[in-house]
C-alpha cells in the first residue's frame, strides 16, 4: 500500500524536483543578468521580434519563423506592462528611450524569465509523458532530464527550441489519450494536427523529427504495428479506401499548387507521406469510424485556421508558412557552405550525399564519448543480445534506431548543444520502457540509474560545460565590429532593421 501512494505521488514530486531545481540552475548557475550579447544569437532577435508584435507591426524574422515564441512573449509584455513591473516601450520609442542599454537589458532578463516558464512547462510535459508509460522510477527519470544538457541549456535560456518541442508533446498527449480512451475523436485528431503545425511554423526543424516522434507511441500499446492491418482495412473496404485516397491526393495536390519548385513538390511530398505512415503504424482504423477519409480534411481545417490567425490577426505574416511550400530555404539550414553556394542541382546533390557521409562517421565516432546517451545505447543492446529471448526483446530497441535517426539528422543543421533538447527526452523514455518490459532486478535498475545520475553530473555540472551551453555563436567584439554595424548585410541590419545605428553605437558602447 505504501509502494502504490509513493508511486501515485512520484509525478508531483518531479513537478516539485523540476520547480526547485529550474529555479537553482536559472539564478544561481546561469546569471539570468548577464549581458545580452552572451546570447545575441536568438536572446535578442527574439526579443526584437516580440517588441514588433507588442507594437503592432508583423515580424520581421522569418529564417526560423518562431512565430509562437514571439507572439506569447508580446503577450508576456503586455502583461507586466500593463501591472507597471517595467516600462515596455514601442518599437518606435525604443530608439528614444533613456538609457537604452539598460533598457534593453531589463526585456532581455524578462526574455529570460519566459523562456524559463516555457522551459519549465515543457518539462513538466515530458514527465507527464513519462507518467503515461507507466514508470516505476519516475523520480530518477526525471533528475536524469534535469542534469542533462537539454533542460540545463534552456532553463537559462529564451530560444526557440523550448516551444516548439512544447507543442509536439503536447500533440503526442493527445495522440495518447484518443489511443488510450478512443473518444472525441475528431476534436482529439483536430487538436493533434493542430499542435503539430504550430511546432513546424515555430521552428522548422522540428518537420524532419515528426514521423519518428510517432513512431516511439507504438510502445504505448504493447508495440501493435498497424500499417498492415490499415492496409488490408483498405483493402476489404472500397469507400473507405477510395475517400483516403481521394482526400491524400488533395493535400498533395495543394502542396503542387503552393510548391515553388518541382524538388519542392517531391520533398514536401515525401515529408507528408512519410508523417501519414507513421500515423497509420500507430493508429488502427478498425478502432476509429470515418478515420480514414476525415483524418486529412481535419489536417487541412487545422491548417487553414491557423494560417488565417496568423496572417489576419497575430501579425506573423505569410512568410511563417514557407516550410510548407518551398525547399530552397533549407540550404540555408545545412551546416555546410558549399551546400548554400551551389546552384548545379547534380552537383548539390554529389556534395549533400558527401555531407551525409561525413556526419554518419561523426556520428559513429561519438560513440566513444562517454556519456549517458551512449552507456544506455550500449546496454540496452547489450542486454538484448544476451537474453534467452532475443526475438521477444528486440523491438525494444526501436528507441535507440529513432534516437539515431534524430541525432543524424540534427548533424546536417548543427551539433549545437542547444539542439540536444530534441533527443535527451527520448532517449530517456527509450530506457524507461526497455525497464518496463525487460525482467532485471530492482537492485539492477536501481544501480543503473543511479549510475547515469552520477555520471551526468560528472559530465555536465563543471565550469566548462556550463560556460559552453551559455556561449553564442560569436563574441560581442564581432557583433560590434564596423562590417557587422554598417554593412546593408551585417547582423544588425539583418535581424533588427529598426534598431538605429547610433542605438547600436551606445549598446556596443556598454
Amino acid at each position: 500500500m505504501e509502494n502504490n501512494k509513493f508511486y501515485l505521488n512520484q509525478e508531483k514530486i518531479s513537478y516539485g524536483l523540476t520547480l526547485i531545481f529550474g529555479f537553482y540552475t536559472f539564478l544561481f548557475i546561469q546569471d539570468p543578468n548577464e549581458s545580452f550579447f552572451v546570447n545575441y544569437d536568438q536572446e535578442f532577435w527574439n526579443t526584437y521580434n516580440a517588441i514588433l508584435i507588442y507594437s503592432g507591426i508583423e515580424q520581421e524574422l522569418y529564417n526560423d519563423p518562431g512565430h509562437l515564441s514571439y507572439l506569447l512573449f508580446a503577450i508576456y509584455l503586455e502583461i507586466i506592462n500593463l501591472f507597471n513591473i517595467i516600462d515596455v516601450p514601442k518599437i518606435s520609442e525604443l530608439n528614444k528611450t533613456a538609457q537604452v542599454s539598460k533598457k534593453i537589458q531589463n526585456l532581455i532578463f524578462h526574455a529570460r524569465v519566459f523562456g524559463f516558464f516555457v522551459n519549465i512547462i515543457l518539462t513538466f510535459l515530458i514527465i507527464r509523458l513519462f507518467k503515461k508509460f507507466k514508470s516505476n522510477y519516475l523520480i530518477l527519470f526525471t533528475i536524469i532530464l534535469l542534469t542533462s544538457n537539454g533542460f540545463l541549456t534552456h532553463v537559462s535560456q529564451y530560444r526557440v527550441e523550448s516551444m516548439t518541442l512544447l507543442f509536439m508533446i503536447v500533440a503526442l498527449l493527445i495522440l495518447i489519450s484518443l489511443i488510450e480512451k478512443k473518444d472525441k475523436i475528431y476534436s482529439k485528431l483536430f487538436f493533434f494536427n493542430f499542435f503539430i503545425i504550430l511546432s513546424i511554423i515555430n521552428k522548422v526543424q522540428i518537420i524532419f523529427y515528426l514521423p519518428f516522434y510517432l513512431l516511439i507511441l507504438l510502445h504505448y500499446n504493447s508495440f501493435n504495428f498497424n500499417l498492415l492491418n490499415n492496409f488490408k482495412f483498405l483493402i476489404n473496404n472500397k469507400k473507405e479506401s477510395f475517400l483516403f485516397f481521394l482526400s491524400t491526393f488533395v493535400i498533395i495536390f495543394f502542396i503542387v499548387l503552393r510548391s515553388e519548385q518541382i524538388h519542392s513538390i517531391i520533398y514536401l511530398t515525401t515529408i507528408y507521406l512519410i508523417f501519414l505512415l507513421s500515423f497509420l503504424c500507430i493508429i488502427n482504423f478498425n478502432n476509429y469510424k470515418n478515420l480514414t477519409y476525415l483524418f486529412n480534411p481535419i489536417l487541412l481545417v487545422a491548417f487553414f485556421i491557423i494560417y488565417l490567425i496568423v496572417v489576419n490577426i497575430s501579425l506573423g505574416g505569410e512568410r511563417t508558412f514557407w516550410v510548407f511550400f518551398k525547399i530552397s530555404k533549407i540550404r540555408g539550414y545545412l551546416g555546410e557552405t558549399k551546400l548554400l553556394q551551389s546552384y548545379d542541382t547534380v552537383l548539390w546533390i554529389k556534395q549533400f550525399i558527401e555531407f551525409g557521409i561525413v556526419n554518419l562517421k561523426n556520428l559513429l565516432f561519438k560513440f566513444l564519448e562517454f556519456n549517458k546517451e551512449n552507456i544506455i545505447i550500449l546496454t540496452v543492446l547489450l542486454l538484448t543480445i544476451i537474453s534467452n529471448n532475443f526475438k521477444k526483446f528486440y523491438y525494444l530497441n526501436l528507441f535507440t534506431i529513432l534516437y539515431l535517426i534524430i541525432k543524424f539528422i540534427t548533424l546536417f543543421r548543427s551539433d549545437a548543444f542547444y539542439y540536444q533538447i530534441y533527443f535527451d527526452w527520448l532517449i530517456i523514455l527509450g530506457l524507461l520502457i526497455f525497464f518496463n518490459n525487460f525482467e532485471l532486478k530492482k537492485i539492477f535498475k536501481y544501480s543503473f540509474l543511479f549510475f547515469i545520475i552520477i555520471l551526468n553530473l560528472y559530465n555536465n555540472f563543471n565550469i566548462q560545460n556550463f560556460d559552453n551551453i551559455n556561449s553564442g555563436s560569436y563574441k560581442k567584439e564581432v557583433y560590434c565590429s564596423e562590417d557587422q554595424i554598417y554593412q546593408e548585410m551585417g547582423i544588425w541590419n539583418y535581424f533588427t532593421k529598426r534598431i538605429d545605428k547610433n542605438t547600436i553605437l551606445i549598446l556596443c558602447d556598454n
